[in-house]
């Protein structure tokens, strides 16, 4: 059959041949990048929503964290919380590709929290390209300035932890109250015409009670007590349970109301009773072992820059009656930097410590009872000029027809005081 062919032809024909074979070639070579093209796209893809999950799980931690940070937990706490909440919003599978524990960042002053999250990945496809695939995702959480706490009920189980009967009023416009109990109905108690107004209340249990301004929010978070760490450290730093008496059993005060009785630092042992006159206290703590003190309706004490401390029997407590007067601001350094008057955390009186207004009561700084309850009754107003007065306490009763006015200003540390738990933060991702 070649003969009926020319030769250009065959030669046409054969080149014919030949270039099917190399569009085949050629196809089979291109195929090799479309393809490893197509599975790094799909390692992306695939990437992309693992990085989208971890990122969910990160942006979570640190939102929890950074909740825990705003209630004065423990760093430990919050990292550990952070951890917790991390894995818990992660699958299994991705949980086992994470490269060592993610790193946990907490700046206390700055109330952020920041966590950072390596993860190591074998390519489904495309292995050819590379053998792994580092992903690193980050979020961070802070915490926006609340409303300091000036009034807080620490007790975690009482019922009446906040008590406001009769006629009383509690004004504290410029700061938020505070109750950590959960019982439920009457947590934060309010009975009779007395009324209550503050930048907000906030209940872990449940309000009773209609006088409230703004209305109370219930089931808050517990606020863990901002003082108690440091308070301890400070009274054992400072050898306060073992240092000897420097007063026993001394004789009542009861002097003209124009003589002035001067104390240095040092402690009470058998208390103090004022009943005429003023007590002058200089700069210094005092402490007040088994027995009271006791100002009377014409006593007076006075002092700037001291800490008044009980710790002792069931006697030991404070307590002023019906016109005494109490003119006192705390000291503004450490130890007990910003508290006025306090109780040792294992010294439990049979009563409550005791304010029966009346008389001029004027405190700056901290009353502070851990495990103590406080009662504050009478007629008159308490604490009109105080710049800057705070109560937290295990309980606190406020009866009688007076007027309870406390004060934080946002500015309070300047003053010294130490760093008080706030209200109506925000938490937010930052970044």
């Amino acid at each position: 059959m070649h003969h009926f062919f020319p030769p250009k032809q065959r030669i046409i024909q054969s080149f014919a041949r030949h270039q099917r074979g190399n569009v085949a070639l050629i196809f089979g070579i291109c195929a090799i990048p479309i393809a490893m093209a197509v599975s790094i796209g799909l390692d992306m893809s695939n990437a992309s929503a693992m990085k989208s999950e971890i990122q969910a799980a990160t942006d979570s931690a640190v939102l929890a964290a950074a909740t825990r940070l705003a209630v004065n937990a423990t760093e430990d706490d919050k990292e550990e919380i952070a951890v917790d909440t991390f894995y818990a919003n992660l699958s299994p599978a991705l949980a086992s590709l994470i490269i060592g524990a993610p790193d946990v960042a907490i700046d206390f002053p700055g109330k952020t929290v920041h966590m950072g999250v390596t993860v190591k990945t074998t390519p489904l496809l495309s292995s050819l390209v590379t053998e792994e695939v580092n992903l690193f995702v980050e979020a961070t959480a802070g915490v926006s300035n609340g409303v300091p706490i000036c009034m807080m009920a620490l007790n975690p189980t009482a019922e009446k932890s906040l008590s406001i009967q009769g006629t009383a009023d509690i004004m504290a416009n410029s700061c938020a109250v505070h109750v950590n109990s959960k019982a439920e109905g009457n947590a934060l108690y309010q009975n009779g015409n007395g009324s209550a107004t503050a930048a907000s209340f906030c209940v872990k249990g449940e309000h009773s009670g209609s006088n409230f301004t703004p209305p109370p929010e219930d089931g808050c978070m517990v606020e863990n007590d901002p003082l108690l760490s440091t308070y301890k450290s400070e009274w054992s730093t400072y050898g306060i349970s073992s240092k000897a008496c420097d007063h026993t059993n001394l004789a009542q005060i009861n002097t003209a109301t124009t003589v002035t009785t001067n104390f240095s630092p040092g402690v009470f042992c058998g208390g103090l009773s004022i009943k005429k006159g003023t007590v002058h206290f200089s700069p210094g703590i005092y402490v007040f072992r088994d027995g009271a003190l006791d100002i009377q309706a014409q006593g007076t004490l006075e002092g700037t820059n001291i800490t008044i401390l009980f710790e002792g029997n069931s006697d030991t407590r404070l307590v002023t009656q019906a016109g005494a007067s109490i003119n006192i601001s705390a000291s503004t350094s450490s130890p007990f930097k910003g508290i006025a008057i306090s109780q040792h955390w294992n010294s439990i009186p049979s009563s409550p410590n005791l304010i029966i207004g009346g008389g001029t009561m004027e405190i700056n700084g901290i009353l502070y009872f851990p495990s103590q309850p406080l009662k504050i009754t009478g007629n008159g107003d308490i604490g009109t000029s105080a710049a800057q007065f705070a109560i937290m306490a295990d309980t606190i009763a406020i009866e009688g027809n007076g007027q309870l006015n406390i004060k934080i200003g946002q500015n309070y540390q300047s003053s010294g005081l130490p760093d008080l738990p706030e209200a109506d933060e925000i938490v937010r991702l930052t970044e």
